[in-house]
C-alpha cells in the first residue's frame, strides 16, 4: 500500500493522481489545520492542529503517522512525502515503511521556508528514503552534489500535462476579439516574470496583441515595468481564470511566451505551463533562465537581445500549423516504473543505519 503525503498543490497533486491510476492500493493523504473537502472524494483529509507543518513538526508528525496508519490498518508498504517537512515523520516511519521522496519545487526559494534549514533537512529526508524523485536536472543535480547521494538511486521526473490541452478548443470571446497574431502568457504575473522581456514583445510591430492570463500579484504595485505594461493598448490583462477552463485561454493564443527572469527558483523549476503549450502545439518564445526549457530544442529560448529573430521564428512556425507534443503524468509514472529499480532497499543512507539525523 502506498501512501501520498500530500496533493495540496496542482502539479503534486496531477502526479499523485497519476500513480493512483496506476496502483489502485494508492491512496492520497490531505493533512491539515481543517478538515476540508479539497480535492477527490477518495482522499484522505486528516485534520491537525494549527503549527503541524511548522514549528510543532516534532510533536505532530508523529501523530500524524499514527492516524493514517489507523486509517490503513497498519504502517503502510511505502510513504511518498513531499516537502523536506516531513522528515519528523519519515524519521519514525522508515523502520516499517519505505520512503520516497517527491520533489516538485526548489524548497529553499520559498518566503519564509529559511533555505538553510531546508538544504538540512531535505539532505537528511533522501539519505532516508529509497529513491528521491526530482522534476528538474538541474535539482537532482545539486542533491547529488550537495547531499552526497548514490546518483542511481535519484530520478528525474519532469512535471507533465493532461490530454485534454490536446484537444480542440473554443476561443474565448476575450481573445478572439484582440488583433492578431496574439502573444500570449499564462500565469500569475509576479516577481518570477521579466516585465521587461514582455514589453519588448509587446513593442514588436509584428506582434498584433500581447495576452496576460493570470492574476497580478500585489507585490508588483507601483512597478515601472507594470505600469509601462499596462499603459500599452496592445497589451491586454484578462484576469485570472479557473484552472479547469485554462486549455481554452491557452490554446487561443498563436504563440505562448513564457517569459521567466534569471531567479534561482526559474532555474531550477519544472514548468508545467510549458508541457501544457507543447500539447497544444503552438510556437513556445522563453527566456533562458529554466534549465528544463532552455534544454529543449523545440521551444525558442534567448534573452530580450535575441527576441527578433524569436518572433521571427514563431511566426514561421505559426504559419505552419500546430504541432503538438504529448507529454502526460500518467507516460511520466509509466516511465517511473520502468526505471525504478534501486539497488538496495536504502542506497542512500549512511554505512550507520541506526544513525538518525539531527532534526534542524
Amino acid at each position: 500500500m502506498i501512501a501520498f503525503l500530500d496533493g495540496n498543490t496542482i502539479w503534486r497533486r496531477k502526479f499523485a493522481e497519476a500513480l493512483r491510476r496506476s496502483n489502485a492500493d494508492t491512496q492520497l493523504f490531505a493533512p491539515g489545520v481543517v478538515n476540508a473537502a479539497v480535492g477527490e472524494h477518495r482522499d484522505v483529509h486528516i485534520a491537525m492542529p494549527r503549527g503541524w507543518a511548522g514549528i510543532l513538526r516534532a510533536f505532530t508528525m508523529p501523530l500524524l503517522l499514527r492516524r493514517l496508519s489507523h486509517h490503513i490498518g497498519r504502517a503502510p508498504d511505502m510513504i511518498v512525502v513531499t516537502t523536506p517537512h516531513y522528515l519528523p515523520l519519515a524519521i519514525r516511519a522508515v523502520p516499517r515503511s519505505k520512503i520516497v521522496y517527491y520533489c516538485s519545487d526548489d524548497y529553499r526559494s520559498y518566503t519564509g521556508w529559511h533555505a538553510a534549514q531546508m538544504a538540512r533537512e531535505e539532505r537528511a529526508l533522501c539519505r532516508l528514503a529509497t529513491v528521491a524523485i526530482f522534476v528538474s536536472e538541474a535539482l537532482r543535480q545539486r542533491a547529488v552534489s550537495e547531499y552526497g547521494l548514490d546518483p542511481t538511486a535519484t530520478i528525474v521526473s519532469p512535471n507533465a500535462t493532461e490530454p485534454r490541452f490536446a484537444e480542440m478548443q473554443q476561443i474565448p470571446d476575450d481573445i478572439a476579439r484582440l488583433p492578431g497574431p496574439v502573444f500570449g502568457v499564462a500565469g500569475v504575473i509576479n516577481q518570477r516574470i521579466d516585465l521587461e522581456f514582455l514589453t519588448a514583445i509587446a513593442a514588436d510591430r509584428r506582434v498584433g496583441s500581447l495576452a496576460l492570463v493570470g492574476p497580478v500579484d500585489s507585490a508588483l504595485e507601483g512597478d515601472r515595468m507594470l505600469q509601462r505594461l499596462s499603459a500599452d493598448p496592445k497589451v491586454h490583462f484578462l484576469g485570472a481564470k479557473p484552472h479547469a477552463d485554462m486549455p481554452q485561454w491557452m490554446a487561443a493564443f498563436d504563440v505562448a511566451v513564457i517569459p521567466y527572469a534569471a531567479t534561482p527558483f526559474n532555474h531550477f523549476c519544472s514548468p508545467m505551463r510549458l508541457y501544457d503549450h507543447l500539447a497544444i502545439g503552438q510556437p513556445i518564445i522563453a527566456t533562458p533562465h529554466c534549465d528544463q526549457i532552455a534544454a529543449r530544442g523545440d521551444v525558442l529560448t534567448g534573452n530580450a537581445t535575441e527576441l527578433s529573430g524569436l518572433i521571427e521564428a514563431a511566426l514561421a512556425a505559426y504559419s505552419a500549423g500546430r504541432t503538438p507534443r504529448v507529454e502526460t503524468w500518467d507516460e511520466r509514472i509509466d516511465a517511473l516504473q520502468k526505471v525504478w529499480l534501486p539497488p538496495s532497499p536504502f542506497p542512500n543512507r549512511s554505512v550507520d543505519t541506526q544513525a538518525r539525523p539531527t532534526l534542524a
